[in-house]
């Protein structure tokens, strides 16, 4: 949707061509740091050597083996890796009682680190590395305790213990489509528990316990902060009453970059539970000696397997690498929490009390048909209880075309197409997607696109931009989260094309390939690949000239794209395909340049249209952290006191400061946003009250006690967040007891 408006065409060609002009010569960087990405799969010795010798500036997934010790410019950034869990037979009779399978998980830890060197004792299911941990902190102490306190597992065979990835859970979350990692809240603990333990649950109590609580949490039913804490307390209990499956401990993931003074990088984002292996990695990381025009080589523990392709395939640790850095979703996971950072769009959110909701929805209002995809209006008294305004930051897609409404839209048309079977001969179907439809179905309730906003904008003497920005409104129900999962929920976005996806629909619908590597063995028909597999390459390039002779439009934008404009997009992406000799187009930072059977090449796409640039992620590196220092009882009030921990650039090296939090304290030439949690539980271990804490002008938080208090024994659990990061937080407790009424 961007063009460039420019009165010298020779400095418009040296922005798009030459990484070096666009870093000295204009205000506007487009990309992100390095100007080539180079990813090939190496063995830990390879690595190890590579990383000594300065060659290789990461290896992500695995653990290099160095013959000596680890070089002082080599360093570990760690995230949360599997979850430790116990696994009965269920023909052992010792354990056909919880009670001795509850007591196997609390005898195990005595032997834990015998079993799994490097585990982290940790017999509950919501880690320092989920950023609802402070909800739960009585019942980890007190489940630590529990096991601290036995010293003997039960003798006998039919029980081990197993790890179970934390990228597997977050992978089979389901909600595939356009690379998007899974729903709004798969990096939340009850959500992750949930995908791990609830499949084992057998009492029928507990299951109902735990379907209830859990759908009550995935529609928002509930009123306030204080109540879903309990709701997710609630959740856990079911889960792990019973003891089918209990979490023993976790471990963490240790990947290693090169920091050397002069050959290493910096500026390096990790996520909290995705490692380098995310997003944010590839758009912060900076070489030291070429910041914008040099090669960044990451090493991968094993080569690409599975497919390219946008839809149901990129599934394997390379592929993510890959598609994350080639393709942009709307909203990238937030490194160091469970939101979301806005990427390729803008949002507002405006959401009305309860599930049914009164946000009045436009009768022109679209909504894709289950089975068609056909768009109809949603008519009269449709309500919804959220509206979400998205301002989409367009540019154009590789092969040239112009983003569109068309582009917008065409992923929920894909989605209500191919997650149902329209009847039992229909080959538009693709299991992969029901769950993506199930949500949809439960949550959206109409689509309206508004305006395209259009702003001409300068960013060199001669050099224009025009910025168009389509505007798109969605109506949703059952929307649960902080406004940033919300808006996560269902955007107007696509990385890629209509006109990629109704090639890749032909594609299959003719029986060359499958979307899924399930349904490409049930078929007998190769897992659809847009790049390395040659011979349907070949079949692709026909099916681009049958279809521009055809002029082909999906029945659904039948009344959005022209006759003619769909001509031309089916000419460009033949022309792009035979040039680039794939049909990977996106509108993303980077494009892949060549590859092999064990490593890939992305280049930075350096046109001065593509909306984002150097620093657009540089606020989620090297987080601060807040120190919990100081927690006083006061009458009718709690007080707290605590410390900022910030990372400080010092020349090329860093290092960890320590000082008072006041209203002062900056992180480098920002303002810090302090935001301070507490949670009062009462004597029956509910949830009594949960909010932001008062930030008084000389620095403490203040926890305001209700005027009235029932007589017993209470807890208040409070943290600090600094810039967002809940990544292993620094938390307190205060006990106290009320002696009578209040």
């Amino acid at each position: 949707m961007n063009r460039i408006a420019c009165a010298a065409p020779a400095l418009a060609l040296a922005v798009a061509g030459s990484p070096a002009v666009a870093g000295h010569g204009v205000g506007h960087y487009p990309s992100y740091y390095p100007d080539e990405i180079r990813l090939e799969a190496m063995d830990p010795a390879t690595a190890a050597l590579g990383l000594e010798g300065k060659t290789l500036h990461a290896y992500l997934g695995g653990t290099p083996e160095f013959a000596g010790g680890v070089p002082a410019h080599v360093k570990p950034l760690r995230s949360l890796g599997s979850f430790l869990v116990l696994a009965f037979d269920p023909a052992a009779k010792a354990f056909a009682s919880a009670g001795r399978r509850c007591a196997a998980a609390r005898g195990i830890h005595a032997r834990l680190g015998e079993r799994a060197p490097g585990a982290i004792y940790h017999p509950y299911p919501v880690t320092p590395y989920h950023a609802d941990y402070l909800h739960h902190l009585d019942r980890i102490g007190a489940a630590k305790a529990a096991g601290e306190a036995e010293s003997t597992m039960p003798a006998g065979g039919g029980v081990r213990l197993e790890a179970v990835a934390v990228a597997d859970l977050i992978a089979g979350a389901g909600m595939p489509l356009d690379g998007r990692p899974g729903p709004p809240w798969v990096k939340e603990g009850w959500f992750q528990a949930h995908a791990l333990l609830a499949p084992t649950v057998t009492d029928p109590e507990n299951r109902s316990a735990v379907d209830a609580v859990y759908q009550r949490l995935m529609t928002g039913d509930h009123a306030g902060l204080a109540e879903r804490a309990n709701l997710q307390r609630q959740l856990i209990a079911a889960l792990t009453a019973g003891c089918e499956r209990p979490v023993v401990g976790y471990t963490l993931n240790h990947e290693y970059v090169n920091d050397d003074f002069s050959q290493g990088i910096e500026n390096t984002a990790v996520d909290s539970q995705h490692g380098l292996n995310a997003a944010v990695f590839v758009r912060t990381a900076k070489l030291k000696d070429y910041p914008w025009n040099g090669t960044l080589r990451l090493g991968l523990v094993n080569p690409p397997q599975a497919a390219w392709n946008p839809v149901a395939g990129f599934t394997d640790a390379a592929g993510r690498l890959v598609w994350s850095t080639i393709g942009d979703p709307a909203l990238v996971p937030f490194p160091f929490n469970a939101s979301w950072i806005p990427n390729r769009l803008d949002f507002t959110v405006t959401a009305s009390p309860g599930q049914s909701g009164g946000v009045r929805v436009p009768a022109d209002a679209l909504i894709p048909e289950p089975g068609t995809g056909e768009l109809r209006p949603v008519g009269k008294r449709a309500i919804a209880s959220a509206k979400v305004v998205y301002d989409i930051f367009a540019s154009p897609f590789l092969d040239g075309a112009e983003a569109q409404v068309a582009d917008l839209l065409y992923p929920f048309v894909f989605a209500y197409r191919w997650g149902v079977r329209a009847g039992p001969d229909d080959p538009a179907h693709e299991p992969h997607l029901e769950a993506t439809l199930a949500n949809l179905l439960g949550r959206v309730v109409g689509i309206r696109p508004v305006r395209v906003d259009e702003e001409v904008k300068t960013i060199a003497p001669g050099l224009e931009v025009i910025k168009k920005t389509p505007v798109i409104d969605v109506y949703l129900r059952n929307a649960p989260g902080d406004m940033h999962q919300v808006a996560a929920l269902a955007p107007p976005w696509s990385t890629v094309p209509w006109h990629l996806l109704a090639l890749m629909e032909e594609a299959v619908v003719r029986g060359y390939a499958a979307f899924s590597a399930e349904e490409a063995k049930r078929l007998g028909v190769p897992w659809l690949d847009l790049a390395r597999d040659r011979p349907l390459f070949a079949k692709l390039i026909d099916l681009t000239r049958e279809l521009e002779a055809r002029r082909y439009r999906p029945a659904p934008l039948a009344g959005l794209v022209t006759a003619e404009e769909a001509g031309r997009r089916w000419r460009a992406l033949r022309t792009f395909a035979e040039k680039a000799g794939h049909f990977l187009v996106t509108n993303g930072p980077y494009r892949l340049q060549e590859w092999s059977s064990g490593s890939a090449v992305l280049k930075a796409v350096r046109e001065a249209t593509y909306p984002l640039g150097f620093g657009s992620f540089d606020r989620f590196v090297y987080p601060p952290r807040a120190v919990i220092g100081e927690i006083t009882q006061e009458a009718g009030r709690i007080v707290v006191r605590a410390d900022a921990e910030r990372t400080v650039k010092l020349g090329r090296q860093y290092e960890t400061q320590r000082e008072t939090l006041t209203r002062k304290t900056s992180h480098g030439l920002y303002g810090l946003l302090v935001v301070s949690r507490y949670l009062l539980v009462g004597p029956e271990g509910t949830v009594v009250a949960a909010d932001k804490m008062r930030w008084r002008k000389d620095g403490s938080f203040v926890v305001d006690l209700p005027d009235r208090m029932a007589p017993g024994g209470y807890s208040v659990f409070v943290a600090v967040f600094l810039d967002g990061n809940s990544l292993t937080p620094s938390t307190g407790i205060l006990r106290f007891r009320i002696n009578r009424q209040g």
